[in-house]
This record gives structure tokens, sequence and C-alpha cells, in this order.
């Protein structure tokens, strides 16, 4: 507890029922604890207070939290709309790049040296299996840059990262949030 609570409960006990009733009535101007502090106070002196006032209080502070957990704070339709965008543009990219993408171009020894048992042979000799493992992941993911492959590679995080965007849109929607109340 901070030390300016201290005070505010303090001072809380010495404020009317109208000042406490201003919290009441304006509990958005006000921080959750003030709120239902001035409640609690009201209650222990018997001053009666609404039923739907409480559940007004806490329907609006239960939403608040709610906004303040969302992972995007601006409106939800853009980071959909932007998703949208994103897979369009992707995709028919992907598209182009697959119909224009040239064959891949030969090796420059006129073989693929991993096809050559000396060759991992030597690998696993001065590395290890990990070496030969690390030699062919590298290829591997060096494939995924050129030609058709990159076709691929750009439609599946076109495809990731739209679907992250829209996903991230849709929980963040207000509506959901009503939805979840009723």
């Amino acid at each position: 507890m901070h030390p300016s609570d201290d005070a505010f409960y303090a001072r809380l006990c010495t404020l009317s029922d109208a000042e406490l009733f201003t919290y009441i009535h304006h509990y958005a101007r006000y921080k959750v604890d003030a709120v239902y502090a001035a409640l609690a106070e009201l209650r222990t002196r018997g001053v009666y207070v609404s039923q739907d006032a409480c559940v007004e209080i806490e329907a609006y502070f239960t939403r608040q939290e709610a906004q303040q957990r969302r992972l995007y704070q601006g409106d939800p339709r853009w980071l959909c709309w932007l998703a949208y965008a994103i897979l369009t543009i992707g995709l028919c990219s992907a598209v182009v790049i697959y119909v224009t993408a040239s064959p891949p171009p030969p090796y420059p020894l006129g073989y693929d040296p991993f096809t050559s048992k000396k060759y991992v042979r030597d690998l696993e000799r001065y590395g290890g299996k990990i070496n030969v493992l690390a030699v062919a992941f590298s290829q591997w993911v060096e494939s995924l840059w050129q030609g058709q492959h990159l076709a691929y590679t750009l439609a599946v995080l076109t495809v990731v990262l739209a679907f992250l965007l829209w996903f991230i849109g849709a929980h963040s929607a207000p509506d959901l949030e009503t939805r979840s109340e009723k």
C-alpha cells in the first residue's frame, strides 16, 4: 500500500455523504479503489446505495479492465482490413513470383556436392554429424529464398502474418466484450 493511499483512506472518513456520492455518481473520473472505498464508507454509515448503481459501476470498471488487457488499443477493424490487404498483396505477389521464377541455376561444379559420399564423409570427419546437419539445413534455408520456393515461402509468411493481425483485431473488438458480458 502506498503512503498516499493511507492518507486517502484517513481522509475518506471525514468526507460528507454528498462528497462520497460524488465518487459514486461520477465514478469514471476516479480510480477504482477510490470508488469502492467510497461505496464501503457509505455502507458502513448505513447510507443506501442502489443496487443498479453498484452494478453499473462494476460493469464500467470491468470493461475498463478488459480494454486495458486488449492486445491492440486502436480500432480493431483497421487490423482486420490490414490483414486482408496483406493477404491479398502477399498472395498476388507469390503468384507473380511463382509464374516468373526462373529455374534454379546449375551447380558451378556441375553436380551437387552433397550427393558425393566423399564430401559428406569429409564434412562428418571435420565437424561430426552436427556439421552435416548444419550444412544441409543451411542449404535448405538458402533454397527457400530462390525461384519458385520463394513464392511458397512468401505465401506461407503472408498467411501467417495476416492471420496474426486478423486474430489480434478480432479479439480486440469491443463488441466481443459486450457479448461476453451478456
